[in-house]
């Protein structure tokens, strides 16, 4: 139904007039239970009451606050909803003008403001791009194999443990991947079908994505960051080097989810039907892990034949 999509998925904002005649009446009830559901969604205001009696308005909180529509004129009313519009983020109109991938925070607010059909999608691959490009420095140091040094030191004796545990710490960074796509985490951000998605699951969702990213190229800052003698440092080397593969399949899929996403405006304007899927399966190189793995076997013959 048109007015159920206007409701939970387009409006910004609705104004309710609560009168026994709007509690009596059918279709306002059909629109309020829209709102309703909106608002539950919401982690700010949406349904923004005014009273013209004391007539009760079936899962209306008694917390929520609502202006007195009998000690306002209509002048006075008028500019209290403008006002609250003025607040509001992004420009509200009647025609989307959202043409992309908003690229900054005032495109995200032009985009929720509008909500056109779609944007969960916009708005989860600008999330992605935004919380990917406030790390583009580690990712820039991580491609010339550069970290700072991070100050700790493992001794000899202890290296085969270190590396032993850091290895059963990337692999459990990688497989947190898994909850972040999960099905169920992903309806409880988009919405079921023919349902509005919830702007702080999605934004959730997508800043948790990048977060697996920043910890894999953090793992790797670490291991070439640490204090190790002369004779290991290509052992750790070759450690952080396992992460390239995982790190750079996460940055393709960014830039390809956003490619497919792009154009769904123009589409949608077209009429035509909009599928979209995708899957993402982190893989650790195989050459760089024997390499690891050849190098650390050597290091544990060179510790063990040690004289202690």
């Amino acid at each position: 139904m048109y007015l159920d999509k206007v409701y939970r998925q387009q409006a910004r904002f609705t104004v309710v007039f609560i009168s026994r005649s709007y509690v009596a009446k059918p279709w306002p009830s059909h629109e309020r239970q829209s709102a309703q559901a909106r608002e539950l969604s919401e982690l700010g205001p949406y349904l923004l009451p005014v009273r013209f009696d004391d007539s009760l308005l079936p899962g209306l909180r008694p917390t929520v606050s609502y202006i007195d529509g009998l000690r306002v004129n209509p002048a006075q009313l008028a500019k209290i909803v403008i006002d609250k519009l003025a607040d509001a983020p992004g420009e509200v109109s009647s025609t989307p003008i959202v043409t992309g991938v908003p690229r900054n925070a005032q495109e995200q607010h032009q985009l929720l403001s509008q909500r056109p059909p779609g944007w969960e999608y916009l708005f989860y691959a600008s999330v992605l791009l935004i919380r990917r490009a406030e790390i583009e420095d580690k990712w820039r140091d991580h491609e010339i194999h550069y970290a700072p040094r991070t100050g700790k030191r493992v001794d000899d004796s202890a290296v085969v443990k270190y590396l032993s545990d850091a290895t059963d710490e990337v692999t459990a960074i990688v497989e947190g991947i898994n909850c972040v796509l999960d099905s169920d985490a992903q309806t409880l951000a988009f919405g079921a079908p023919d349902e509005p998605g919830s702007p702080e699951r999605i934004e959730h969702l997508a800043t948790r994505l990048i977060s697996v990213y920043e910890e894999l190229i953090d793992w790797a800052r670490e291991m070439r960051g640490l204090g190790v003698s002369s004779e290991l440092r290509n052992t750790f080397e070759l450690a952080a080097r396992l992460v390239d593969l995982p790190a750079k399949q996460i940055r393709d899929m960014v830039d390809y989810y956003v490619a497919k996403v792009e154009p769904i405006p123009e589409q949608l304007r077209r009429g035509e039907p909009v599928h979209l899927e995708f899957d993402l399966k982190l893989d650790m190189d195989n050459e760089a892990l024997s390499a690891f793995v050849n190098s650390l076997t050597v290091v544990k013959r060179v510790l063990s034949s040690e004289p202690r």
